[in-house]
Order: C-alpha cells, then sequence, then structure tokens
C-alpha cells in the first residue's frame, strides 16, 4: 500500500476592512485585496490580487520583508543572523523584544483511505530587535510524553515574557485551557493577530 503525504497549508483568509498590503524586499508596496490574499506557509508563498484586479499573483517568502494581512504581521528575519531569512508571524511585540512564530499541518494518508493522520508542527521565538533569538520552543502535536510536556510549556514561555501585555494575555487564556494532552494551545498559532503591546 502507498503511503501518500499529502501537505495541508495553512491558508489565511479574511474579510477584514481594506488594510493589506505587502512590501518586497526592495521596498516595493503592493496594495491587496483582503478577501483574496491568502499566506501558504508549506508553499512558501503569499496568494494576493492587486486593488483593483482580478488576476492571482504570487510572491515567494524570498522575495518578502513584511506583509500585513488583515489584523496579521507576516515578516522576514535573519535569526541568530543566519544568512538565509525565514518568515514567520509577529503574535506580540514590545519595544525590546518580539513573539514570532508558526503552524502548519500535515496530513498523512495511506493508501484510499480518506481519514488520514494529521500533525501539527510549530516554532514560536523570542527574539530582540537584532533578530537575536532569545529563548524558544518548537514541537509537534504527536502524544509522547515528551511533546505533550512540551506543548504544556508553551503558556508559561509566553506568559514570563508578556505577562504586562495584557492584549496579548487575554488572548493566551482563550486557548491555555489544559487538555489532557496539551493540544489545545496549539489553537494559539493559529490566530494570527498581531498584538502591538503597550
Amino acid at each position: 500500500m502507498k503511503l501518500l503525504v499529502l501537505i495541508l497549508i495553512f491558508t489565511f483568509s479574511n474579510s477584514f476592512a481594506q488594510n493589506s498590503y505587502i512590501v518586497d524586499k526592495k521596498g516595493n508596496k503592493i496594495l491587496t485585496r483582503d478577501e483574496v490574499t491568502d499566506i501558504l506557509l508549506v508553499d512558501k508563498r503569499i496568494s494576493y490580487v492587486n486593488l483593483g484586479k482580478s488576476w492571482e499573483k504570487y510572491i515567494k517568502f524570498e522575495d518578502l520583508d513584511h506583509a500585513v494581512i488583515g489584523p496579521s504581521l507576516l515578516k522576514s528575519f535573519h535569526l541568530n543572523q543566519k544568512k538565509k531569512a525565514d518568515v514567520y508571524f509577529v503574535y506580540g511585540e514590545k519595544n525590546d523584544r518580539k513573539l514570532v512564530g508558526l503552524a502548519y499541518i500535515i496530513e498523512t494518508i495511506q493508501g484510499h483511505h480518506v481519514e488520514g493522520f494529521k500533525k501539527t508542527f510549530y516554532e514560536l521565538y523570542l527574539i530582540d530587535n537584532n533578530e537575536t533569538i532569545l529563548d524558544q520552543i518548537n514541537g509537534t502535536s504527536t502524544n509522547t510524553e515528551g511533546k505533550i510536556a512540551l506543548r504544556g510549556e508553551i503558556s508559561p514561555f509566553i506568559k514570563k515574557y508578556f505577562s504586562d501585555c495584557p492584549a496579548l494575555m487575554t488572548k493566551l487564556s482563550k486557548y491555555d485551557l489544559h487538555d489532557q494532552n496539551n493540544r489545545e494551545i496549539l489553537s494559539f498559532f493559529f490566530d494570527t493577530e498581531y498584538i502591538k503591546c503597550q
């Protein structure tokens, strides 16, 4: 029986008031239509339609400086001064640090079985203004003892560095539900609203 791996693309669509735009690495700003802008994490690109147009275009993450898509901020970072940049959502930001990360789902299907095995991969970083990693948690949704315990550290990790940011704490409280396998906290990663802490 063949093992077919389907990668579920985290697609972010929104219907918020018009405020989406993309800035490429050359500094060019592209105004986009909110309702048809999708962030394709696994494909490492953004699908968008320019204001007043109807045809779809793409920008690769490697060409992206940052993008504001509805309430979310997606930004290119050279973490620990890596030569190649990676793109992450900015979940929260203070004057001297940022909470950045992402999550995506991979589904494995065997043969013709419709029901497959889904695994969520997540990355969460605390970085300073020089894009140096100060702390991090990376893991999966696998239900091994170590992975369950690691997911249990996500909420304390965020509280440790952003407890003085009420908006971020309110957002976190929606997902900090202490379920048996600490899986509910993974929903935090898909709530990509950017919060500027005061």
